[in-house]
């Protein structure tokens, strides 16, 4: 595959020919204009159509890393504790009696 850099001289006097004569890129600015005029109408759109969605946005603080993995170490050590109430409460016969359901088998 070649690249620019390792493309052959003719290659590179040709591009050097067509940059001289190529009139620069000049932005329109009516379309400019209409890019930002759009571009406020979607977001008064936005606003309307999804109010809350920006305020739970601002709301939101970033939760660190620590504070994640904090957070799962606890749901996880819960559910390992309903997990042992669960097998201590079966051999009882007291299997309807834990917090969560108990899955049974049928068939």
């Amino acid at each position: 595959m070649k690249t620019r850099e390792s493309a052959s001289a003719g290659y590179h006097r040709a591009l050097a020919a067509y940059r001289a004569v190529a009139p620069p890129h000049q932005e329109d600015p009516t379309l400019a204009a209409a890019v930002v005029r759009q571009e406020r109408v979607r977001r008064e759109l936005a606003a309307t159509a999804f109010p809350d969605v920006e305020q739970d946005q601002e709301d939101e603080v970033p939760t660190s890393l620590e504070a994640v993995r904090a957070q799962q170490r606890q749901a996880a050590e819960a559910v390992r504790a309903a997990a042992i109430r669960r097998a201590r409460a079966e051999p009882a016969g007291q299997a309807g009696t834990t917090s969560s359901p108990a899955l049974r088998q049928t068939g």
